[in-house]
């Protein structure tokens, strides 16, 4: 099971990892540390987490597993840019705004999974038929996508279930 926290509140990447930790999982001062193409981490710990933002959301996913996580708002427009750079395969299956954004987040949920620069896998990775293929080659990982308030989310890990549980910036439930 992983665990997606997320807030609408403007807050700092850092300060939102260190709520969520330390309410959550009773990780007391968490020291984040960065790998080399940037990816959060906490050394010595068997907590993972992985940290993404779209327009007004910062959302946080926390598992005991290796994670990787993306979303962005359904209602922008697709990159001509980027769109121009999915393979053929994915382009037959992107014919709305949603379906570019599904297919963005995927790739970039998995390339996030594995820590890497986005620069240096964008074009050895594909998202076709639920399925992401590296150099070609079908991924066993897994890609779970959830749809929430005009928002695709993409989870890349060994996980059969999500939670969602939206937060405020210092991690506590919002006021009713």
């Amino acid at each position: 099971m992983v665990e997606i926290y997320y807030t609408y509140d403007a807050v700092s990447s850092e300060d939102f990892i260190r709520n969520i930790l330390t309410r959550y999982y009773r990780i007391k001062d968490p020291v984040i540390c960065k790998s080399i193409n940037g990816k959060p981490y906490i050394p010595g710990r068997t907590v993972h987490f992985n940290l993404t933002h779209s327009k007004g959301l910062t959302a946080l996913a926390v598992t005991k597993k290796r994670v990787g996580l993306d979303c962005e708002r359904l209602d922008g427009k697709p990159r001509p840019a980027v769109l121009q750079r999915f393979t053929a395969r994915e382009k037959g299956e992107i014919s709305t705004s949603a379906d570019f954004y599904v297919h963005w987040t995927a790739r970039e949920s998995y390339i996030k999974y594995y820590g890497e620069a986005l620069a240096a896998l964008w074009r050895k990775v594909e998202f076709y038929g639920g399925k992401i293929y590296r150099s070609g080659k079908e991924e066993e990982v897994r890609i779970t996508q959830v749809q929430l308030d005009n928002y695709v989310f993409s989870i890349c890990g060994d996980f059969t279930k999500a939670a969602f549980k939206r937060v405020n910036a210092n991690g506590q439930p919002p006021q009713k």
